[in-house]
């Protein structure tokens, strides 16, 4: 395998400033690039504000940058940590298999998942996506979009995944006002004849950032059932959403 010159040159430069500040004698040296040839890659990542140059002593090192790139790995990992702390609080107060899911386009993709120990099967799983209609983490998702962002979604009538699946965008806008309003998502049979999802948003400045859900069988599920766990799930929301106000104020999306 030919490995990319150029690219290996920057890297060499990125590893070694990441150890310690060097000069440009020091870097030429210890990276066995020309310094004919990495006086235009420096000022190319300083300039980028990958790398910063002390003017006194001519060192480089490591600039915001590098910085910003390694502090918003360490946020998504934490973030989906928290986040996954509160599946499985979700998880074992149902007892029912707890799911994750953000929007991409038109469908709904599933992120993280936390099983129940349960014999109920579900389609989704981690990686899988699936129109977001058609489910009730893709419905809590779209609960803020207006009408002209839904049609510009789905410019055509929907496929129908089960017999209950909706038929149009018209039954999706009636659907999207009253999760608005009442701050969960349903869906039933839509996806899987035999199972009902139950969703709610995770919202954090005014913005749908992800959705969480449990999965159930339709036999289960009467009103005392739904209750308890709308309750569950609205309460969990609250949490996560503080919780994100609080160690991620600045989170733009999740992914």
């Amino acid at each position: 395998m030919n490995l990319h010159q150029p690219t290996l040159r920057v890297l060499k430069i990125l590893e070694l400033l990441a150890k310690e500040k060097s000069n440009l004698t020091q870097i030429s040296k210890k990276t066995n690039i020309p310094t004919g040839t990495l006086s235009p890659i420096l000022q190319t990542l300083q300039d980028k504000k990958y790398i910063k140059c002390d003017l006194i002593n001519k060192t480089y090192e490591l600039d915001s940058k590098i910085l910003e790139l390694s502090h918003s790995i360490k946020s998504e990992n934490d973030i989906l940590k928290l986040i996954k702390k509160h599946m499985r609080n979700i998880r074992d107060l149902t007892h029912q298999t707890c799911q994750l899911g953000i929007l991409k386009g038109s469908n709904v993709l599933y992120i993280e998942k936390v099983d129940a120990n349960n014999q109920v099967q579900l389609k989704s799983f981690v990686g899988t996506s699936y129109p977001a209609y058609a489910t009730s983490l893709g419905k809590a998702l779209l609960a803020n979009k207006s009408k002209k962002e839904l049609n510009a979604l789905y410019p055509k009538n929907f496929e129908k995944i089960t017999p209950n699946t909706l038929n149009n965008i018209d039954e999706l806008i009636n659907q999207t006002k009253q999760i608005k309003k009442e701050k969960i998502a349903l869906e039933s049979g839509e996806m899987n004849p035999q199972i009902e999802c139950m969703a709610i948003a995770i919202e954090h400045k005014e913005k749908i950032i992800a959705a969480i859900s449990i999965s159930y069988l339709i036999f289960y599920s009467n009103k005392e059932f739904r209750e308890k766990n709308k309750k569950i799930l609205l309460e969990e929301k609250e949490k996560i959403e503080q919780a994100i106000q609080a160690f991620f104020p600045n989170l733009e999306e999740l992914y």
